[in-house]
Parts: C-alpha cells; structure tokens; sequence
C-alpha cells in the first residue's frame, strides 16, 4: 500500500503539495487554532464568555451561509486565480486582527478567517483533488486531508510561542506575512507545474458527454438521496466540535485531568493522520459508496465508551483514537463519494453546498449541547441522543440511500 502511496505521490507530487499546503494554510480558520488566541481577545475587548460566543458562531453562520453560493465559482473559475483570491482574503484577516480596535472589526475579521481558512481553502483543496483524479482519487484526497492534523499538531505549538513572544495581535500579523512570502510563492509554482495535467483532467471532463453522468447542484437538491445522506457525512463534524467545545463538561463527567486530555490530543492527531492514508487507499480499491456505511462504526464506539462507567485515565486514549479514525476516514471517503454518485464536472457547486451545511453545523452543535446542559440534561443523556443520531443516520443509509444508488447505477447500465 505504501509503495502504491509513494509512485502516485512522486508521480504528481507538485498538484498534491498544492493541496496539501492549502489545507494546512485553512488550519488558521480552524476552531482548534483560533481557540489558542481566545481569551487574549475576551480579555482586550473586554468580551464575556457569552458576548465572544456570539460573535464567533454570528461569523461562522455567515461564512457558511456565503460559502453556498462563492464555492460553486471554483467550477467557473480558473484555479489558480480562484485561490489567490481566497488567499488573498486569509491574508486580509490575518492583518485586520493585527490592527483591528473595535467589536466589528474582530467580527469582520473572524468571517474572513472563517471564511476563507475553514471553508474556502478546505473547499479548493478537496474539491481539485476530488475533480482532478480519478482511479487514485482516494489517495490524492488522503494525501491532502493530512494538511489538518499536521496542522493540529504543530500550530498550537506555534500559537503558544508566537502569544509569548510578540503578543495575541502581533502574531497574526506574522501568521499574515507567511501567507504572502510562503503560501503564494509556493502555490503559484506547484500550479504552475500541474497545468499540463490539469488541462488533461479538465479536457476529460469537458469530453465526457453523458448528461446523466453530471448533476448540476440543482438537480442534487432535488435528490432525496442527498438529504439523505447529509446526517451521516455532517455527525464527524457536529459530535467533535461539540464535544470539544465543551471538553469542561466531559472532563468533570469522566473526572479526567486537563493536562491529560491535552496530551491526548497528539492520539487524536496520529489516528486522524494514519487513517486518512490507509482509507484513502480503501476508497481507490472498494469505491466510498461500499465505505460510507462504516466509516462512523468507529466515533459510534467512542461515544459508547463514554457512558460505560468506567473512568480509568487510559479510556482517553481509546477515546480519542477511535475519534480520529473517523475524522480522518471523513474525508476520503466523503470527499469520493460525491463524486460517485454525481460526476465530477459540477463538484465544486456540490460541495459547496455540503461544505456550507458542515459549516453552519458546527456552529449549532456547541450552542445546542451547551443549551442542553443549560435545561438540566446530564452528560450521559447527551451522549445517548447523540448514539441515537449516529444510529438513524446509518440505518437511512444502509437500507435507503444505497438501495437507491444501486438501483441508479444499474438502469445508467441499461
């Protein structure tokens, strides 16, 4: 497996840098990375817990909302000029942080950050990895999706020092620099060595003259399948940052140390790595369709975990592993999968619309959980609803979703 990873990789290492280093630039949108800088920017405007929530989730929803309609530009749209201008607003961000004095200009700041970090650079990496291969498909989106936990494992690292050296502000003035002196310079020369085979890929598509073969974004909202399919391929995204989140909760609820989770994390970071490289190989030799109804088998075990009543410190461990099995596996198989059952000429219109959906998820799930803990519900009850989400989803799968695209599959045949 790991020598098919090394020929494809050598093979077309200049595309797969591109949206390697384009995801680990997204990180900078990321929850997990501006969580480093909050109480930095509570305490300088003067923000409560509640006040600085609001702001955030306010930004997050509008990044989502926005997203819809920008990401279905990356099918019209040049890559590379679709990039550096995403880009370009990451860099916008980073130096309004840097100057910004006033409540509204963090608010226009985290939107931008959100925006552009978390949802359109994620977007422009998976979707040309989606678009632009396809018998290795898998392991290009694989290979990209690493760009997130090499982010998690390394940038916390680099908020700490950065915070200590120069201050919260100063900081992503720097961060803004490396987007200017590392991210363009590099992008525009891995681009620049995959136009060929850009052009190649694109000229395929354009080729390909099966209508049926192509759903438009319009068409797919129409697919009961979609709908279908959007509780399973949203519950990674909703049920860790939720918990996460609210990590406070769980570690009362478990009586595990702070110290100790934090550790933890660099499990997570390693599952979600090694397992966005082993599935990406699975996706190439199965297909996602076959993979879709396993993919979340492993967070459904670590939920499950949790109510046991059990609170030995080494449950962390299992914990957190199974947890990143699952977010790495996500991207892989769901960055194929729609691709599988709608083609690839309209992928970033679709995807945009998922990515949209994942973004203003993650913002209802932390108020949604925190709103249960509020009313009185325990933590154990939570995790019981959210087993009972896991559970629905994957039954509206198994018995209706992949009926349905087999059936579809075998009349495209006829």
């Amino acid at each position: 497996m790991f020598r098919d990873y090394y020929s494809f990789a050598k093979t077309n290492s200049h595309f797969l840098l591109f949206g390697l280093l384009t995801a680990f630039f997204g990180n900078f949108g990321q929850t997990f990375f501006i969580a480093w800088f909050g109480q930095s920017i509570q305490q300088t405007f003067q923000l409560s817990a509640v006040e600085y929530g609001l702001v955030y989730s306010a930004a997050t929803l509008a990044s989502g909302f926005i997203i819809l309609f920008v990401g279905a530009l990356l099918d019209k749209t040049p890559l590379k000029q679709f990039t550096f201008f995403t880009s370009s607003g990451l860099f916008i961000a980073c130096l309004l942080i840097y100057f910004c004095d006033s409540i509204w200009q963090l608010a226009v700041a985290l939107f931008l950050l959100r925006f552009c970090g978390q949802g359109l650079m994620f977007h422009i990496a998976y979707t040309s990895m989606a678009r632009y291969f396809d018998k290795n498909r898998g392991k290009a989106l694989g290979i990209v999706s690493m760009g997130m936990p090499i982010g998690e494992a390394i940038l916390p690292i680099i908020a700490v020092v950065l915070i200590a050296s120069v201050g919260w502000q100063t900081s992503w003035l720097i961060l803004g620099i490396t987007v200017a002196i590392i991210y363009w310079p590099l992008m525009h020369y891995f681009l620049e060595k995959s136009s060929e085979r850009i052009q190649l890929f694109q000229d395929a598509i354009n080729n390909q003259t099966s209508d049926s073969q192509h759903w438009n974004r319009s068409q797919v909202v129409k697919d009961p399948c979609f709908w279908s399919l959007i509780p399973l391929v949203m519950a990674p995204a909703f049920i860790v940052t939720g918990i996460f989140i609210h990590q406070s909760e769980l570690l009362k609820f478990k009586s595990w140390s702070e110290e100790w989770f934090a550790v933890c994390f660099t499990i997570y970071a390693f599952a979600h790595f090694k397992s966005s490289v082993v599935v990406g190989s699975l996706v190439d030799k199965y297909g996602s369709k076959q993979l879709i109804q396993y993919f979340l088998l492993p967070m459904f075990a670590a939920v499950a975990l949790l109510t046991a009543p059990i609170n030995y410190p080494f449950m962390t461990v299992i914990f957190m592993f199974l947890l990143g099995v699952t977010i790495g596996s996500a991207s892989p198989i769901v960055g194929s999968l729609w691709v599988e059952i709608y083609g690839n000429k309209n992928i970033g219109a679709i995807r945009s619309m998922v990515t949209s959906i994942m973004v203003v998820s993650t913002a209802i799930s932390p108020a949604l959980m925190g709103w249960l803990f509020d009313i009185g519900q325990s933590y154990q009850q939570v995790l019981i609803y959210l087993l009972i989400y896991q559970a629905t989803a994957w039954i509206l799968v198994k018995f209706y979703v992949l009926t349905k695209v087999s059936q579809r599959s075998l009349n495209d045949k006829k």
